[in-house]
């Protein structure tokens, strides 16, 4: 599709943030600050743009916690942020446990060991797919609703979800519910007594309740404002208090942020079909909440007031759970373009839920799954919360966790200069996500220097290919002019405008930054190239000398030099000098090796590293987390004071690692081979949807499965690490047995099943393993993506397991012997 040149107006400088209207900022130790103002957050004084990721202690083993939150940092996530689930904690009343996978209290230390921040998430109320939302069965069966609560069940109450969250004795400043809220905030209190930001601690901030839509007396901003009081009364004093900007921007003015939210997908809608176009790839100024649907019926009422409260982000899908009747499979490309378009639209916090999977514990009275049978509008995995996040419910890593990593070290490295700027879309854009006809754009900038934003992605939408599209940016300097590019369907990219590289001056670059780091005075800078698109700098000429192109190829056009990099080779490097004699690097990666990088520390010195597996740093030494079966190649850069056994590349140390084992098919009988697919149930109509969803079918119905026996190789018995089983069926629901105890489960979505089989071994007995496979009905009304769908429909009996294979997992510890 040809376009129209594209015109954005930069702003003349960064609008001056209000620092005097939230009171927050309070509760500082000696020495250190962290403050929020009206448009992003600071930390000891300078602008921060920071990433944050949702990662539910609750639902891990404690004694894999290190490994994941350092491959989270890894990751470039800054925070973590979980929930603490009160029916978790106190299933029974007055019987608090804090031991084992709920020792928040280890949780928060670790974060803390590891160099990492902390975001506590209370509730009362979390949801979270959690029964009750949460809630402790016992709060719940003191109110007259809940004892009514199989009755209206049965009549198929439309507005039974609705009642629920209202429950009139609870999320509200009713005096017995707070006396129960003020019990649990004291226990929590208790558990990170010292561990708070103000004591030097990782802890920097708490949001209250969640999703909360009540208005009226004692509810509403009254009910938020009490929470708060509560909180800071039991010891949870931190310099930052949020609450979801979602259904309802009833808040106490001033006295917390409301935080966005921004998912590609949902599973919670009722539609048998792909969703419409989504406004999380559209860019949009105006800071309203995200594709986050109609919780309770109520959608948001209105955008955040942006004269006041920054753009904060704390549910941005780091992928999407399922649900029984709806089973979204969000890709890598989905969810960066949703985090590239947040950014580029102003996001100055960008928080993902979830950026790690896990497992629902099984409590002392039953699962802690939602279901419709318990009042709410999901049936959701018994066990299983994968949520297709970047790193799953066994710590897999994801082809996201690398595609995500790109934009983190961005943030990162350039969020700074970025944090301050003002977002702004590009003349006569349309704020439409259905609008296909112009190519998508935004900037942040300020002056002479800006980051352009560019998305032609949407989710199950194929955008048209825009050819020769020009960009021109008017800046305090005049006028800049991109060269005329093609983008084709499904690219994103962030191209910087007016860009310093010490005293040198990028006029422009159509390759997208992904870090830099500066080392006595000499910077590297660190970009890359999408595939199917131009890679070019232009630089002022005047302004550097060239030491080495690297085999770029060069055009002098009067003041600009203008350097094409090619978009076949993985790693280039050029060398240049600024005026004032400093000599910098620049390294451009290919897409796929961009999706490879991380950043580290080694021998003192900043360093990139480059591997196809996640790379980890722990302590001095880094971590390598590849399978016994492959040779592994790992590239750091520079490669100097790294001792002689590295060889170099583009100035980078080159490491192999041999297999140790090869990977392993695994043997498996089928024990019953004659599944018979349940009769379809429909549950109650909920108000907000258009009719009512299939119920999960209940345990009698799992007698007749196809029913799996799977012998784990001996040689991967005696493995130490991870083994991990990837398993491919087709069916309705897989259900995985250890000893006959039901240790995992999933509802068929076309993605392989990742499996941490080692979890069920213990003192080194490995227990007989069975996969149940339930057939689907044949008019099971669900939605399925398309691939799945098609594979399904192709299976024998509609209830099939298609192949199982291991992999053993190895952590090779290699840094520490590298440093000269």
């Amino acid at each position: 599709m040809e376009t129209n040149t594209i015109t954005i107006q930069i702003p003349s400088a960064a609008v001056k943030a209000e620092s005097d209207y939230l009171q927050l900022g309070r509760y500082q130790p000696a020495g250190r600050t962290l403050n929020v103002n009206s448009r992003y957050l600071e930390l000891d004084g300078k602008p921060w743009l920071p990433v944050m990721g949702e990662f539910h202690f609750s639902r891990y083993p404690a004694c894999e916690w290190e490994r994941e939150l350092r491959k989270m940092q890894a990751a470039g996530v800054n925070i973590i942020a979980s929930y603490v689930f009160w029916n978790h904690h106190e299933e029974v009343e007055g019987q608090y446990d804090w031991s084992g996978n709920l020792d928040l209290r280890r949780f928060v230390e670790i974060v803390k060991e590891i160099g990492l921040l902390f975001y506590l998430r209370p509730g009362p109320w979390v949801h979270a797919e959690a029964r009750n939302g949460g809630f402790p069965d016992w709060l719940l069966t003191q109110t007259p609703m809940q004892r009514e609560a199989s009755a209206a069940y049965r009549a198929q109450e439309a507005h039974f979800f609705e009642e629920m969250m209202n429950l009139g004795a609870v999320r509200c400043n009713d005096p017995l519910y707070l006396k129960r809220v003020a019990r649990f905030y004291n226990e929590i209190g208790t558990q990170l007594k010292g561990l708070m930001w103000e004591d030097g601690g990782p802890i920097i901030g708490a949001q209250l309740e969640n999703e909360y839509h009540r208005i009226g007396p004692g509810c509403g901003a009254e009910h938020i404002a009490e929470l708060k009081r509560i909180a800071i009364e039991a010891g949870v004093r931190v310099p930052m208090y949020t609450v979801t900007g979602w259904p309802t921007l009833d808040i106490p003015l001033r006295e917390v942020v409301p935080v966005s939210g921004a998912y590609p997908d949902g599973f919670w809608q009722n539609n048998d079909a792909p969703l419409p176009p989504s406004g999380v790839y559209v860019f949009n100024t105006e800071r309203a909440i995200g594709e986050m649907g109609n919780v309770g019926g109520t959608a948001a009422d209105g955008p955040i007031n942006k004269e006041h409260y920054p753009f904060f982000l704390a549910e941005a899908g780091g992928g999407m759970h399922v649900s029984y009747h709806r089973r979204p499979v969000v890709g890598t490309d989905d969810l960066a373009a949703t985090t590239l378009v947040q950014i580029g639209s102003g996001a100055n916090l960008y928080g993902y839920y979830m950026f790690h999977g896990g497992t629902n514990p099984v409590g002392k009275l039953g699962y802690q799954n939602e279901t419709q049978r318990t009042g709410y509008p999901n049936d959701v995995g018994l066990l299983g919360y994968d949520f297709h996040a970047p790193l799953g419910q066994y710590g897999h890593a994801r082809p996201s966790f690398g595609r995500l990593r790109t934009l983190h070290l961005f943030m990162a490295a350039f969020g700074q200069a970025l944090a301050p700027m003002e977002a702004v879309l590009a003349d006569g854009a349309i704020v439409d996500a259905a609008d296909r006809s112009r190519l998508r754009v935004a900037a942040r900038g300020a002056g002479a220097e800006a980051y352009l934003f560019i998305n032609n992605h949407v989710r199950h939408y194929p955008q048209p290919d825009f050819h020769k599209a020009v960009i021109k940016l008017n800046t305090t300097q005049g006028e800049i002019s991109l060269p005329a590019v093609d983008f084709p369907s499904g690219a994103y990219c962030i191209w910087p405008v007016g860009h310093r590289i010490g005293t040198s001056l990028l006029r422009y670059a159509t390759l997208q930054p992904l870090s830099r780091w500066e080392e006595k005075g000499q910077i590297t800078w660190v970009a890359f190239s999408q595939a199917g698109q131009m890679a070019q700098m232009c630089f002022d000429a005047t302004t550097l000398k060239l030491i080495d192109a690297g085999g770029a190829k060069l055009t002098q056009n009067g003041a600009d030099l203008i350097l094409d990099f090619s978009t076949q080779k993985d790693i280039q490097r050029m060398r240049f000098a600024d005026n004032t004699g400093n000599e910098h690097t620049v390294i451009v990666l290919s897409q796929a090796t961009a999706d490879q990088a991380g950043r580290v520390q080694v021998g003192g010195r900043e360093r990139l590293v480059i591997s196809q597996h996640v790379v980890y740093q722990d302590k001095d030494s880094l971590v390598l987390c590849a399978p016994a079966s492959e040779d592994t190649r790992v590239r750091i850069f520079p490669a100097d004071g790294l001792n002689a056994a590295a060889t170099e590349e583009c100035g980078f140390a080159d490491l192999h690692f041999a297999a140790e084992q090869p990977g392993q098919d695994v043997a498996y009988r089928v024990l019953k081979d004659q599944p018979k697919a349940p009769a379809v149930k429909m549950g109650p109509h909920i108000s907000w949807r258009t009719g009512p969803v299939p119920l999960m079918p209940e345990e009698d119905a799992f007698e007749n499965t196809t029913r799996i026996a799977i012998e784990i190789p001996e040689a991967l018995k005696a493995h130490k690490g991870r083994v991990e089983l990837e398993i491919d069926f087709v069916g309705d629901i897989g259900r995985l047995y250890a000893d006959g105890k039901l240790v995992d489960d999933k509802f068929y979505d076309g993605e392989p099943w990742f499996v941490g089989a080692d979890r069920f071994a213990c003192d080194g007995h490995w227990p007989t393993l069975e996969l149940r496979i339930l057939a689907a009905p044949a008019a099971l009304p669900i939605f399925l993506e398309r691939k799945a769908q098609a594979q399904l429909d192709a299976a024998p009996h509609r209830a099939k397991l298609l192949g199982v294979c291991a992999k053993a997992w190895r952590d090779l510890r290699f840094a520490s012997a590298l440093a000269s």
